[in-house]
């Protein structure tokens, strides 16, 4: 499993570090930039075959342009815009999104929820659910 996040992120590396620890219950470190994205990896285990990926839609596309066919898991999570537009990376990988019933994802302020960074419905519903870790993707995101 590995969590990446856009270097324009970086200001809140360390509240979704927390995030992460919260959901999945296993600490993630910073390693190698890659593509443009700080990737997250846990500590002591890799976890199951999943990459998040975390940023604006251009940024986001950018990298699977570059990466898709090279990119070792078989499920790819993204919290992004524009969901539909990943579509075409849909016949390599699982791929899911948070809403396809909008164009835009949208963030609110993570604050009253606890978390130190803008955070998306999907996000919120991903750490309030319940179950195996597949099972809550896919009760917060969206298959294409």
């Amino acid at each position: 499993m590995r969590y990446l996040l856009h270097e324009t992120q970086r200001g809140e590396l360390q509240a979704r570090q927390q995030f992460l620890f919260d959901v999945f219950r296993m600490y993630f470190l910073p390693g190698k930039p890659e593509g443009g994205f700080i990737p997250l990896v846990p500590v002591g285990t890799v976890g199951p075959d999943i990459l998040f990926i975390t940023g604006h839609t251009g940024y986001v596309e950018s990298y699977l342009r570059s990466a898709a066919k090279i990119i070792p898991e078989k499920t790819v999570v993204i919290t992004s815009c524009m969901g539909q537009s990943f579509k075409k990376y849909a016949a390599r990988k699982e791929i899911y999104v948070p809403d396809l019933k909008q164009p835009l994802c949208l963030l609110r302020n993570g604050r009253p929820y606890g978390f130190d960074f803008e955070i998306s419905n999907a996000e919120l519903d991903l750490y309030n659910s319940a179950g195996t870790i597949t099972e809550r993707i896919q009760s917060a995101y969206q298959r294409l």
